[in-house]
């Protein structure tokens, strides 16, 4: 389980607006009638899981506003009767008590901008707490409502408004000092009475910002933000500073950034210019403001208007989630989503990314935002769009979410609270686990599984040999399928087809979790051809070259010849169809230069962009390189492509390595291996697991 920072309390001597460097997440648990999935009981339930992600929850209004279903927006109720659209007070008191316990702050929807009356337009109800009696009249109400022009309605006196009209219910004069003792010690209520953590102010537009500071001040919050509706960055920046930074804002200009970058097809949107110089994420995070701003993808009021979001909302909530602030996810994307979500939000934990993180922008185009955040526990780096690119210092083994046009890595120092729930933490020999490993591209006869124990497994048709120390090697049969793997504690996970090309598996006490479920799942091409200056020198699809080996988004050519052009270059980018017929090709996904004719040179590694069939890929753009034979490495699990002219190199099908070649879980060779699991050939059969 996750330990979050919602217990976090404040010195009482003065509110916050929002905690420094605070690391959680939050959640709201609610959209435009969402009577059923925010009932407080149905919440409740759910209260083990979103604990181990959330450790916040913003919830509707829960003051009592009328009979029917009611959202909590046109507010009755202040301190006397919480028995709501979502359930009674005793649930509301049950819920908040549950979450607490576990760590996750509750957050109330604060109306006070407005109300509404019990039987007429005004008749606010009077209601006792503390010792003392809570009333609001006529003087109460400003004098520019809509109520003073009304026939038959009587004429408000209070003050005119500080702020914005809201029609339908009486705007308060937030400048009455009767007003202002109500609305203190309905906050200060809300805390004490109720055991809230925080508030979300609602419509913060509708008056001015320093009654939030009075009210902030008074009851002191450990968490409050407003919902300041403006995309405008220097707006928000203005309402934070009315409120003496008492309180947080939501990221309104993060989320229209947002809107714009997805739907526009440009994701150098997500980028802003701080001090008009340096690369940052757009937003109010973006510079100065990162502490109070409260970032989101959609919430109830955008995600049925005109401003919902349309486009790829798992890469979206990455950029969010990989970014400072404090995110807040929406209840309909987490149920839609919900274990995509879960990898994200353990990768920021993990890495210890908290809302004044550091961020440096690594490359920014219109297919590609790239940057790296510095967390407490070690370093994020997060890749979104079709392009094709990964992080330097960065390996597969470091990735913890990806998905399509979005991908997370991770480098932890170990101080964090690890790899998150239900996911395998770091190899530790004193646990049982096994790796599947496919030898047949090396050209061996026979799979093998190496299982680290201290007692070797019993696995029946499977032959065993011991190697060193605790390491068991079996050879597994061809055709074998469905072999199952025991942890050491009497339960046991089954594999997938082990007569091709099967998945690795590692499975360790308690967990059971195969690499798929540790590192996600990859659709990846069948087939791959070299497209380009080929045999002839003439650009042709029929020429194009297949690859020799495909295996988990990695394809090899084996000595192909690129031939000069008009100009002395060869040209090439990759197809995954073929033939004669150019619409066929150009109706396939092509993988490029992230720049026309970029050159390339032997031995480099460089970035591959993706040109998604039916959107950009006959525009494809090509390498150029000096005409030679090559083999060529192209690795769309790293968005990487290599070309060497020295083909020889180490081959285990050869014989016997001069030097011990080290292999990932990916089976790539790996030349430099950091901390993991590798599987070491020093010849053709002499073959470990290193822990390394």
């Amino acid at each position: 389980m996750w330990l979050l920072a919602a217990s976090t309390v404040l010195p009482a001597s003065a509110a916050s607006g929002w905690p420094s460097q605070h690391e959680g997440v939050m959640l709201q648990g609610f959209y435009w009638d969402s009577y059923a999935d925010s009932k407080w009981t149905t919440l409740e339930a759910q209260a083990d899981e979103l604990s181990d992600y959330f450790n916040l929850i913003w919830i509707p209004n829960s003051g009592m506003c009328g009979s029917s279903n009611n959202m909590g927006y046109m507010p009755q109720y202040w301190f006397s009767n919480h028995n709501s659209s979502f359930g009674t007070e005793a649930e509301l008191r049950s819920m908040i008590s549950a979450f607490s316990a576990k760590g996750t702050g509750i957050i109330a929807d604060v109306v006070i901008n407005h109300r509404n009356g019990v039987t007429n337009w005004y008749d606010f109800p009077v209601e006792e707490w503390d010792g003392r009696t809570w009333s609001i009249g006529l003087e109460g109400i400003c004098c520019n409502d809509e109520m003073a022009y009304a026939a038959g309605q009587p004429k408000p006196t209070g003050a005119y408004d500080t702020g914005d009209n809201f029609d339908g219910c009486r705007d308060l004069d937030h400048t009455n000092p009767n007003v202002q003792e109500n609305c203190k010690n309905y906050c200060r209520y809300l805390l004490e009475e109720l055991g809230y953590a925080g508030f979300r102010y609602d419509m913060v537009k509708g008056y001015g910002g320093e009654y939030n500071k009075i009210y902030n001040t008074y009851s002191n919050p450990t968490y409050s933000v407003g919902e300041y509706w403006d995309a405008d960055y220097d707006a928000v920046k203005g309402w934070i500073e009315a409120t003496g930074r008492t309180s947080a804002a939501f990221d309104f200009p993060f989320k229209y950034a947002v809107n714009e970058a997805f739907s526009s097809g440009d994701l150098s949107k997500l980028v802003w210019k701080a001090n008009g110089t340096n690369d940052q994420p757009a937003g109010m995070i973006h510079f100065g403001y990162p502490r109070y701003a409260v970032t989101f993808v959609d919430n109830h009021d955008t995600y049925r208007d005109g401003s919902k979001f349309t486009g790829n909302v798992l890469a979206a909530n990455a950029f969010m989630l990989s970014s400072p602030g404090t995110p807040c996810v929406f209840l309909q994307h987490w149920i839609d989503n919900k274990e995509a979500l879960k990898a994200m939000i353990a990768a920021r934990l993990e890495a210890g990314v908290h809302n004044e993180s550091a961020v440096k922008v690594l490359r920014t185009g219109r297919n590609v935002y790239m940057a790296e955040v510095t967390g407490k526990y070690g370093t994020l780096a997060v890749k979104i769009g079709s392009e094709m690119v990964s992080p330097e210092g960065y390996a597969s083994t470091d990735i913890r979410a990806f998905g399509n046009d979005y991908c997370i890595w991770v480098k932890s120092n170990g101080e964090g609270p690890g790899p998150g729930p239900d996911q395998p933490d770091d190899p530790d020999p004193a646990e049982a686990y096994a790796v599947y490993f496919d030898n047949s591209a090396e050209g061996w006869d026979t799979p093998y599984i190496y299982y680290w124990g201290a007692e070797a497994p019993v696995w029946p048709g499977v032959a065993m040999s011991r190697y060193e120390g605790n390491v068991w090697m079996y050879e597994v049969p061809a055709g074998t399928t469905g072999l199952l793997f025991n942890a050491g504690d009497g339960d046991a996970t089954k594999t997938g087809d082990f007569s091709g090309y099967a998945d690795y598996v590692y499975t360790r006490a308690g967990a059971h979790s195969t690499i798929e479920d540790y590192m996600g799942s990859v659709a990846y091409p069948q087939a791959m051809y070299i497209i380009g200056n080929l045999k002839s020198g003439a650009w042709s699809t029929v020429s194009a070259e297949p690859c020799d080996s495909a295996e988990k988004g990695v394809y090899v050519w084996n000595n192909v010849a690129f031939e000069a052009s008009d100009d002395d270059y060869s040209y090439f980018s990759f197809i995954t169809a073929t033939g004669a017929d150019w619409n066929k090709v150009n109706a396939s996904d092509r993988y490029g230069a992230s720049a026309k004719d970029a050159p390339l040179s032997p031995g480099e590694w460089t970035g591959v962009t993706r040109f998604a069939a039916g959107v950009n890929a006959s525009s494809a753009y090509s390498w150029k390189i000096a005409p030679s034979t090559y083999k060529v490495e192209l690795s769309l699990s790293d968005g990487l492509l290599r070309i060497t002219d020295d083909i020889t190199g180490v081959e285990v099908v050869s014989g016997v390595a001069d030097t011990p070649v080290y292999y990932d879980l990916t089976g790539r060779v790996v030349e430099n291996p950091g901390a993991g699991i590798y599987i070491s050939v020093s010849g053709r059969k002499a073959t470990k697991v290193v822990i390394r």
